[in-house]
């Protein structure tokens, strides 16, 4: 038995270690992040201990394992409260978005651009854009119903994006380039105004030298959205959830995830696989996201079938501010 309750231990100071890196704001190392990805999954087990804790008499190890429940419930009880809703999305334009990795090996590309093609969507986001995927979606009616396309054609990596509008994209959408960051910027009318769409796939942090290179993207990103003024949402699989530090940072910049402003921040979006035994559990995390700043407020969300992706498409509505109604100041 003496043995059992030292494992406890062991375990309730790996999940402080794990607390503590997300609170002090440090990964380094991609398992650290992975294990931040999984925080509501990795403090599940602080409640178990909690609860044989007190079961046993173990007051001090109750005690740890209380602290780290209490933690659990802090960072939980936000995402599933939705924010309030402001008087201007009443009257504001709106916009469907379609956010989705295609899944650069997906074995069924046009059972995919079906379901995109079904969704209704005023503009989509496309992670892992690739020339299969392309021609399948085109063959489907794409063309016809999207024909309005910002990609980099040079980009051949497993990470590249690409915007597809139904309407005429406005000055001035392009690609930026800033050192390990490739991003889509387009500019969206909604309304009457403009929604400037930065849509990214930074990499994987599983990746080799996965971890340093999406580090510095989103580093970069954050630097580059500093300088964006009016509406603007930001797309796409980031490949991490919200509970990393990193990501904690950019939405300081007065970014708000679009799932958890409607209460559904806890539903996820990344499954372990396309199919097979480690697509049966389902989506198990959310590192797919539309961020917005203030000037832009999810109205709904609702997913759509994976169709040979490892990652859940979603729609999600975006009510954006009439220009009129906007104060002056930093757009984010």
């Amino acid at each position: 038995m003496t043995l059992a309750w030292v494992a406890a231990w062991g375990l309730v100071v790996a999940l402080g270690l794990v607390v503590g890196s997300v609170v002090s704001g440090r990964t380094g190392h991609a398992a650290v992040a992975v294990l931040q990805d999984g925080l509501p999954y990795v403090l599940g087990l602080a409640w178990v201990v909690a609860v044989l804790a007190v079961l046993t008499g173990h007051w001090a190890l109750a005690v740890a394992g209380a602290a780290l429940v209490a933690y659990h419930v802090s960072v939980l009880v936000p995402r599933v409260l939705p924010d309030r809703t402001p008087r201007w999305v009443a009257s504001a334009g709106r916009v469907r978005l379609l956010v989705v990795n295609v899944f650069i090996d997906n074995q069924t590309p046009g059972e995919l651009a079906q379901v995109l093609l079904d969704s209704a969507a005023d503009v989509i986001v496309i992670a892992e854009w690739n020339p299969t995927f392309a021609a399948a979606f085109d063959a489907a009616g794409g063309a016809a119903a999207f024909p309005h396309r910002l990609f980099d054609p040079a980009d051949d990596s497993d990470y590249a994006v690409a915007v597809l509008t139904a309407a005429p994209l406005r000055t001035p959408s392009r690609m930026v380039r800033r050192g390990e960051l490739t991003a889509a910027q387009a500019v969206v009318a909604v309304g009457s105004g403009d929604l400037t769409l930065v849509a990214l796939n930074p990499m994987a942090v599983v990746d080799p030298d996965g971890y340093p290179k999406w580090d510095e993207q989103l580093d970069t990103l954050h630097d580059h959205l500093h300088t964006l003024r009016g509406p603007m949402a930001v797309a796409g699989d980031l490949n991490t959830t919200t509970f990393r530090p990193r990501m904690r940072r950019l939405l300081s910049l007065g970014l708000r995830d679009a799932h958890e402003s409607l209460g559904q921040g806890l539903s996820p979006s990344f499954k372990l696989a396309a199919d097979g035994v480690l697509a049966a559990p389902g989506a198990v995390v959310r590192l797919d996201h539309v961020l917005t700043n203030r000037h832009v407020r999810a109205v709904s969300v609702d997913d759509r079938p994976s169709a040979g992706s490892d990652h859940v498409p979603f729609v999600v509505e975006l009510a954006v501010r009439p220009a009129a109604g906007r104060r002056p100041g930093r757009g984010a």
